[in-house]
Order: C-alpha cells, then sequence, then structure tokens
C-alpha cells in the first residue's frame, strides 16, 4: 500500500532536481537526483592546512605550514578545519534544504559525504565532538540545531560522544548579512562553557558552514580557555575565498 502511495505521489509530483532541472524517481528526497547528489566534488589535496579549501596543485610544496590566502600566517586558537567541500552549486541546496527548509533527515548523507572527504587522520586521538550551539530563541524558532544533528551523525560512525561543552549567551546578528570585518567581531564574547562540565584534551567542533571562521574561532577559544589542549572543526561546506 505504501509504495502504491508513493508511486501515485510522485505521478502526481514529480520530483524535479534543484541543480540539472530534470525529473528523477532517485534522488536525495525531493531535491537532488542520484546523479548530481553522486558528482559532488569534494575537497582534494593539496588543502590549506588551517581551513581545509582546496589550494592549487603544488604551488605549496616546499611549505611547511600551507595556507590559502584566508587564513595567512596568523596564530588561531583553533587548530585545523575540514570540510566536505565548497558551498556551491549542489551542497548550497542540500544544506539550504537541511537548515532552512525542515529537512532534518539530510543529515545522514550530509555527514557520510564528511566522512568520506575528511582525512581519517583528522579523527585520531579526539575525544569528543562539540556542536555550536544555538540560542534559545533561536532554537524554538528552528525546532532543532543543525550542527547538533551533524555531530550526532559522525559521533555515530567515529565512536565518539557528543559533549554539548558549550552555551550560546547572546544573540548575534546573522553571519551572512555582515562585512568580512564585522563577522570576526560579531560571535565575540556569544558563548561561554557550560558550568561544571569537565573539559577534555582534544575536541572537533562540528557547523554546518564555515564562512570566515569566526564563529569557529571564538568558539576554540572559549575551550582552549577552559581547559581544552587541542580544538578542531568540521562543517559540511566552506563558503568560497574572497
Amino acid at each position: 500500500m505504501s509504495n502504491l502511495k508513493t508511486k501515485l505521489t510522485d505521478l502526481l509530483f514529480p520530483k524535479t532536481c534543484e541543480y540539472c532541472g530534470n525529473s528523477f524517481e532517485e534522488g536525495l528526497s525531493n531535491i537532488l537526483c542520484s546523479a548530481c547528489f553522486a558528482s559532488i566534488t569534494p575537497y582534494e589535496d593539496p588543502v590549506c592546512e588551517h581551513c581545509g579549501t582546496s589550494l592549487p596543485m603544488r604551488a605549496f610544496e616546499e611549505t611547511a605550514k600551507p595556507r590559502c590566502r584566508d587564513c595567512g600566517e596568523e596564530e588561531y586558537h583553533l587548530n585545523q578545519a575540514r570540510s566536505f567541500g565548497p558551498y556551491q552549486g549542489q551542497i548550497r541546496i542540500i544544506h539550504h534544504a537541511f537548515k532552512f527548509e525542515g529537512m532534518e533527515n539530510l543529515c545522514q548523507p550530509m555527514a557520510i559525504k564528511m566522512l568520506e572527504a575528511i582525512p581519517s587522520f583528522f579523527w585520531n586521538g579526539i575525544e569528543a565532538f562539540v556542536p555550536v550551539p544555538l540560542s534559545h530563541e533561536k532554537l524554538r524558532e528552528r525546532g532543532y540545531n543543525p550542527a547538533c544533528h551533524l555531530a550526532k551523525m559522525l559521533s555515530a560512525h567515529v565512536g565518539r560522544p557528543v559533549r554539548q561543552l558549550l552555551k550560546k549567551v547572546r544573540s548575534i546578528p546573522a553571519q551572512m548579512s555582515l562585512t568580512r570585518e564585522e563577522r570576526f567581531k560579531n560571535p565575540k564574547g556569544a558563548y561561554r562553557v557550560q558550568e561544571g562540565e569537565p573539559m577534555p584534551g582534544r575536541v572537533v567542533v562540528v557547523d554546518d558552514v564555515y564562512t570566515t571562521g569566526a564563529t569557529l574561532e571564538e568558539c576554540a577559544k572559549v575551550l582552549k580557555n577552559a581547559g581544552v589542549q587541542w580544538v578542531g572543526a568540521v562543517v559540511f561546506g566552506r563558503t568560497p575565498h574572497r
């Protein structure tokens, strides 16, 4: 009966891929056909040792710490970040549906893509996944925390627990509406550690998108000030460079 209902629904409301525009039967929910989902190109080596974005081939062979222009030579609290791929095309479509259209079930294929693209050494020695928290107001509005969903899915595959070590104590304007300079100032003082929580030595912060890295850097600073020794971060998409 359920198969008949599904076929009838597909007949009356055919699925159309938001990337290529073709109708499809098999794919990712009702937003991407199988071909477009499978064809997403992840970041490949060489990558920036700090933010994980792709670098020009052979351009940094003799460099001890290859960095992209955005990261430069600065010192950061965040040790390393890795992402599945650039925030454009299919990745942007998937993320928008997951974060803004209530498609919570997309966290599983998103997390699997992240695990396939992020090298296994990145998980060595980590003790917990720490999702970037939402404010109480934003959590009530959205109904779920996308970062927490991704963290739980990654946790299930890597075998490390999710720890809610951070809390958001101040609502801040959406990063996408700000300039680069404003984005780095925006999250300062917005996060604190949860009182009474023992701090592990190595953690990976989880978020959905890396734009300037300001949010992840602030979270890493707060965690390190509380006693964490190494802080990495993983995200689904990294916004293209300026």
